[in-house]
């Protein structure tokens, strides 16, 4: 007898809801959270029709492509990430660790990296001994790596300006 209560209970309560009593009924029903895609509205002022776009999503940090990738079976591959400068105007600690965290979970196995944003400088970071104007490139053009793994190591000029581990 319990299972037919328990059936024949939102039918009453859909019965209830959309009685045509003059009575206000009110139903409490458990929430649920929907999230719709963004959208914009805009107006013409030429005529009273109003359209309506779907926002593309727009990533927080720069988009960049794997430039050159070695691999390497036995510790994880070394790629070169170069970033589309005109992604973006500045760019932050956080938005290198953005791109190395992405690029390692999105292109496995990954080890060591090298985040750049010309060829000039995606050219000359593999390089063992780089000459003069690569020196150049890649103090211009070179912003952080990637070392075993985790540990990420921010560059200014050339130089090291601090650290992170990746996943923390």
């Amino acid at each position: 007898m319990k299972p037919r209560v328990v059936l024949f209970a939102p039918v009453v309560l859909l019965l209830a809801a959309c009685s045509s009593s003059g009575a206000e009924t009110t139903t409490t029903a458990p929430s649920t959270t929907t999230i719709a895609p963004i959208a914009t509205t805009s107006t013409s002022m030429a005529s009273t029709s109003t359209t309506s776009t779907i926002a593309r999503p727009v990533p927080s940090f720069p988009e960049y492509r794997i430039a050159e990738r070695v691999v390497s079976p036995e510790t994880g591959d070394t790629v070169v990430l170069l970033l589309d400068p005109t992604t973006y105007s500045t760019l932050s600690d956080l938005d290198l660790y953005e791109v190395i965290a992405d690029a390692v979970d999105r292109f496995p196995p990954i080890f060591e990296a090298h985040v750049v944003d010309t060829q000039e400088a995606a050219d000359a970071v593999l390089v063992e001994e780089p000459d003069e104007a690569q020196l150049e490139a890649l103090r211009i053009g070179y912003f952080a790596r990637l070392e075993e793994g985790f540990r990420i190591v921010y560059l200014v000029g050339g130089e090291e300006s601090g650290t992170a581990v990746l996943g923390s």
